[in-house]
């Protein structure tokens, strides 16, 4: 390569051709003849038609389902820099065509997400225009906080998975994806009555863009998780094509001191290969990045039943819950004391057992305690709350030991 813009076009270029050969697996000329051409017609006519005069069921399609489905597309997608594996050899030891390819796949991620984004707007126009009444402000707004909001969260997640990890990360992404929606969908809501408020915002995101992406391009350490985000871009179209035939194994960098328990030794007294089996149970569950969302995921659920149902049936299913808990929790243990590295050791099924009626309890615990605190506060009273939880302790130890009476 004479120069890094040559490099980029053709690395480009490869990657459409590969994307077009992933799609060629799928569309051979004879369904492109007799489905794809036909279907496409069939839209483009359906399209203008409800352009000029929108169908009745339209009427039934609530503005917030449309926003949600602006918010989702604007939080999917990346920015790609179009490095490889093997830049690391030889391209990266030449610093300016580097830091140049980085920037040309910054440039043409933003063009990308811009057509898109404006492609959405055109696809949803009939119903934009003829339904909600939107005026061309309004449409431009819209277009504007949509993709710049795109393009901010594309870099803002890089940057996050670059810093953080784990249940850390998740909670993080949990916390900024919710926040923004309402933020998102407040200012559309509410462009008539205060259009200032979405002007304001689309110039804060266009300086936090340019903040972002001087901070994101000068990333240092990011080698390796740009080179995993560029091969998931890439095959995007075959994973979906593969995805009941091979599972890829992401490959997530290694934490260097976890987030519970960072500078601990040992969490029980005693000795003996039960209180160590204990020690290890523990740890290995509140480290879990899975055991906790599965586990927040649980809670929300059950937790809004558990509100909204009526009276006895709310202390029927926190026993369910807490029956369930300790079920997980004793499969969770046992998965793990079977262990290849365990087998190693000469440890009875007497110290397995020990440890397993100490720990099932305080994993069930915090989910259980949860749980009492959403039945508390459906309660109206104000004790409702102290006495779930208080029951919650004897719940916990209780059905625990139910389920570990046997190993």
């Amino acid at each position: 390569m004479t120069s890094s813009f040559r490099l980029f076009i053709r690395r480009v270029q490869s990657d459409w051709g590969y994307q077009i050969q992933a799609m060629r697996l799928v569309v051979d000329w004879i369904i492109a003849l007799y489905f794809v051409i036909p279907v496409m017609l069939i839209a483009g006519y359906h399209y203008y038609t409800w352009l000029m005069e929108p169908p009745d069921w339209f009427s039934w399609i609530p503005l917030s389902l449309v926003i949600v489905v602006f918010y989702i597309f604007a939080w999917l997608g990346t920015i790609r820099y179009f490095v490889e594996e093997g830049d690391q050899l030889f391209l990266r030891q030449n610093t300016r065509w580097f830091k140049h390819l980085m920037v040309q796949g910054w440039r043409y991620s933003l063009m990308l997400q811009g057509v898109t984004t404006l492609l959405l707007v055109l696809l949803l126009l009939p119903l934009l225009v003829n339904t909600y009444v939107m005026s061309q402000n309004q449409l431009i707004c819209l277009f504007l906080v949509t993709y710049l909001l795109k393009v901010n969260m594309g870099m803002a997640r890089q940057l996050l998975t670059i810093h953080l990890y784990g249940i850390v990360l998740w909670l993080v992404r949990v916390t900024l994806f919710f926040g923004l929606y309402f933020l998102y969908e407040y200012q559309l809501v509410h462009f008539n009555e205060m259009p200032m408020i979405s002007w304001a915002l689309i110039a804060i995101l266009l300086v936090l863009l340019v903040c972002i992406s001087i901070w994101r391009l000068r990333q240092k350490g990011a080698f390796f998780a740009d080179i995993a985000r560029e091969s998931d871009s890439r095959m995007r179209i075959v994973s979906i094509l593969l995805i009941r035939v091979v599972r890829r194994k992401r490959i997530r960098p290694a934490r260097k001191r976890p987030v519970l328990f960072g500078k601990s030794q040992r969490l029980f007294k005693g000795t003996g290969p039960g209180v160590g089996l204990s020690d290890f149970l523990v740890k290995s569950f509140f480290r879990s990045g899975s055991q906790w969302r599965l586990t927040l995921q649980f809670v929300v659920v059950m937790g809004a039943v558990l509100f909204f149902v009526p009276g006895i049936l709310k202390i029927i299913l926190l026993l369910v819950a807490a029956c369930l808990l300790a079920y997980w929790r004793r499969r969770f243990c046992k998965e793990e004391l079977a262990a290849p590295f365990l087998n190693l050791f000469h440890i009875q099924d007497k110290a397995k057992h020990q440890a397993l009626q100490a720990v099932t309890p305080i994993m069930v615990l915090p989910a259980l305690l949860l749980l009492s605190l959403f039945v508390g506060f459906s309660l109206a009273v104000w004790w409702g709350p102290i006495l779930m939880l208080a029951l919650a302790v004897p719940l916990a130890y209780g059905t625990s030991s139910v389920f570990t009476s046997i190993y």
